[in-house]
């Protein structure tokens, strides 16, 4: 699969490219701020919200030029997941998405639990209490978890599933943080007894279903295009690692084993990126049970190439490929969660 982006897409592309380019050469610097200031917080939004109405595909170019440069951001929770639920709720909540859009508010998407498949239903309870609602339960590895963050928490109830909002300061929330595989910050929140307003309910019952099911859709079509930058990246560097470390007085790009493993890195990376564009053109198919296929297809696809492409990495370039502060160490470990993240589902 391939097609020529527009002239206002490769504008976009040139603008991720050279940010991200920025923020992996300064990682203190404040990577959300430069986002909102440039727009790209506000892409997947409606005008009215404050948006600038942009699709799947140009998330999939802003995911794709944060994987090739590496850089660990919210954009993936906080904008796609987390956003996806608020302005696809049955009434989205406009003034909280401007504020997201904006880059004044921060949302953290809590649906995963331990031991849970994501499409089961969830062990955090909410149950009804006069208007509002009850809230207990634990969400784990809700990644990049601002101080004065908002969740999008996804519960279980006596008549269905739910989707709520709640404010991470509220009474009987608490966190515990650390970091995933890859460097990701992420917290394991727990909620005891914590009141839920009327008002903070995005969607209940079959709405909350679908809902939820939207949300993490375009979560795995952005993985997909965050994994096809980092593999990108990857394959660029070892191939500039075989022709410029020498063995046996020769380079390594000469001798043919190393060259087919290499070949294997590209073919896998070009099924990948055809899945990425695939689900990017498919995330907002309005029959559910195409979408379903598809994203169930990007997820087994993905998840293979991950895994052969970052072993690949780490094996053509030796112990170094291993180490912390090595690109391909680093992208390795971003992959390998990738990977367990497509094939949990």
């Amino acid at each position: 699969m391939n097609f020529e982006l527009s002239e206002d897409q490769a504008m976009l592309k040139d603008t991720a490219d050279r940010l991200f380019a920025q923020a992996a050469g300064d990682p203190s610097g404040d990577l959300w701020a430069r986002m909102a200031e440039l727009g790209l917080l506000a892409a997947p939004f409606a005008e009215q919200d404050g948006g600038f109405g942009l699709g799947p595909v140009e998330t999939m170019i802003l995911a794709e030029a944060a994987g090739r440069a590496q850089v660990l951001t919210p954009y993936a929770s906080s904008i796609v997941a987390a956003g996806t639920a608020l302005r696809l709720a049955p009434v989205p909540p406009s003034g909280l998405i401007a504020g997201l859009a904006a880059g004044e508010v921060q949302f953290a998407w809590g649906h995963e639990e331990l031991g849970m498949p994501s499409g089961q239903a969830r062990r955090t309870r909410a149950r009804s209490s006069g208007d509002g609602w009850i809230l207990s339960g634990r969400k784990t590895n809700v990644v990049h978890v601002a101080g004065d963050a908002r969740l999008v928490v996804t519960a279980t109830t006596d008549s269905g599933p739910i989707v709520l909002l709640v404010p991470l300061d509220a009474q009987g929330v608490s966190r515990r943080d650390y970091q995933l595989f890859d460097g990701t910050p992420a917290s394991e929140i727990s909620f005891y007894e914590v009141v839920v307003e009327a008002g903070a309910v995005l969607a209940h019952g079959p709405d909350a279903v679908t809902l939820t099911e939207r949300a993490r859709e375009h979560l795995v079509a952005f993985r997909a295009s965050e994994a096809v930058g980092l593999m990108q990246a990857l394959l660029d560097a070892t191939l500039e690692h075989l022709r410029t470390r020498r063995q046996f007085g020769e380079p390594l790009s000469s001798f043919q084993a190393l060259r087919h493993k290499a070949a294997d890195m590209l073919v896998a990376l070009e099924q990948a990126r055809s899945m990425a564009m695939l689900a990017a053109l498919s995330v907002e198919d309005a029959e559910a049970e195409t979408r379903r296929k598809t994203i169930a297809q990007v997820r087994t696809v993905v998840a293979k190439a991950c895994k052969l492409v970052g072993q690949a990495a780490v094996q053509l370039h030796g112990g170094i490929g291993v180490t912390e502060e090595h690109p391909v160490g680093r992208g390795f470990r971003q992959l390998t969660l990738i990977d367990l993240e497509m094939e949990r589902g």
